[in-house]
């Protein structure tokens, strides 16, 4: 039975909310920081509010690798810019840091927020406080190559269900001989394989970093399937030897060649196919766990917020609003192929019919994203934990040697 619900609620939430967000803004020019690798959806965001609105936002692209240092350098010298996009896994630094604005009070009253995807949420938030929503999003999902399955006597409309089954239809693949691979992915990337391996990780059960000393660490069944299945692939000759040291630059081009059955990717690749190769015969399906029905992504892209000090605070909390706005989701973002962050957007007028778009707007609603400090040294540096456990494992073999080491040092890690 359902009961009537009480109207007020919902009353003084819209009035808070119209009182947030219809305070008087001056016409004040805003300057944003972008990292670079984001920098081409972030621009067509901005290009699309600088065409409605008289707060004109001027975009800065700068090096991925220089944001964190930057942003806390600029907060430093009182010089920080109005908004800032970037990595949403740099979050909790940030927000522990106090580097950012609080929009707790802002987004708990704004309707558009409500259906914003979780994971999102999640990142952006620190002791009960929130501090950013999802800008620029991507996830990952898996990539196959239909001609191949077709070649191979594989069903060419059917990817892999679990882990097990990547490697029969990679071992498959590669029968077809010749320069045909099964399977693909960037072996010395470690930011790669966070974001297409550690996902049929947790899908097959596992708990993958730690929040501090004391927390868990690549616990749990999944890890151990995950790279026994990667050393066979590699064993047996169904990866190319190049993949050993590839430190990303082939992790799309790979696939795109032809040449690759099956690998792990993005979302991105949807609109990079569109645009560069639009007769690719490829299909995207979830990233796999052990059993059938057991999958996972990693939400990746970027998230907006304001660092704390700016100048135009108030013309800043309208342009997070508009980001969750409809006109920002579809004309800015599934217009341009690229996934809405709410979800109640995700089957649209730009989506309808296209199973790839759909498939990736499911991993966003199914995946994970790992809310950790010092992500950096425990994944993304060239020598982390992570990738030295990815490479040990594969490449050489002591799958329990790697991952009891990781785990040791990632726990060291979060111990600081």
């Amino acid at each position: 039975m359902t009961r009537p619900r009480s109207r007020i609620p919902g009353t003084l939430t819209a009035c808070l909310f119209a009182a947030l967000t219809a305070l008087p803004v001056h016409a004040e020019d805003l300057t944003m920081w972008v990292r670079e690798s984001a920098a081409d959806p972030g621009k067509l965001m901005v290009d699309l509010w600088n065409s409605s609105h008289d707060s004109k936002i001027t975009l800065t692209a700068i090096p991925d690798n220089q944001m964190v240092t930057k942003l806390a350098t600029s907060a430093q010298s009182g010089d920080s810019p109005d908004l800032v996009s970037f990595d949403l896994i740099y979050m909790p630094d940030f927000m522990k840091a106090g580097l950012l604005t609080d929009l707790t009070e802002q987004l708990t009253a704004d309707p558009n927020y409500a259906t914003h995807v979780q994971a999102y949420k999640d990142i952006a938030t620190y002791e009960g406080k929130t501090y950013g929503v999802g800008f620029t999003p991507d996830v990952s999902v898996l990539a196959w190559n239909k001609d191949l399955y077709q070649a191979a006597g594989l069903d060419p409309e059917k990817g892999p269900t679990t882990i097990a089954e990547v490697v029969d239809h990679a071992r498959k693949i590669r029968a077809l001989g010749g320069d045909t691979y099964g399977f693909w992915f960037s072996g010395s990337c470690p930011g790669c394989n966070i974001f297409v391996t550690s996902p049929m990780m947790v899908a097959a059960g596992s708990k993958m970093l730690p929040r501090n000393g004391e927390d868990e660490a690549l616990t749990g069944d999944g890890v151990k399937l995950v790279l026994e299945a990667y050393k066979t692939m590699w064993d047996e000759g169904m990866i190319p030897e190049n993949a050993e040291v590839d430190t990303g630059a082939n992790f799309v081009s790979a696939f795109a060649s032809g040449k690759i059955g099956i690998a792990g990717t993005g979302g991105f690749l949807i609109s990079l196919m569109k645009r560069e190769n639009p007769d690719f015969n490829y299909g995207l399906t979830l990233l796999p766990g052990a059993e059938p029905g057991q999958v996972s992504a990693f939400v990746g892209g970027d998230v907006v917020a304001i660092p704390a000090g700016g100048k135009n605070e108030a013309a800043a909390r309208e342009f997070v609003s508009w980001v969750l706005s409809d006109e920002a989701q579809l004309q800015g973002l599934a217009k341009n192929s690229i996934l809405t962050t709410r979800t109640d957007l995700a089957d649209n007028e730009f989506t309808k019919g296209n199973e790839k778009v759909l498939t990736t707007a499911q991993a966003l609603s199914v995946g994970y994203v790992p809310w950790v400090f010092h992500f950096a040294d425990m994944v993304n540096s060239d020598s982390s934990p992570w990738i030295t456990m990815v490479q040990t494992a594969i490449f050489d073999g002591d799958v329990d040697g790697a991952i009891e080491t990781a785990r040791a040092e990632m726990l060291a890690i979060a111990s600081k």
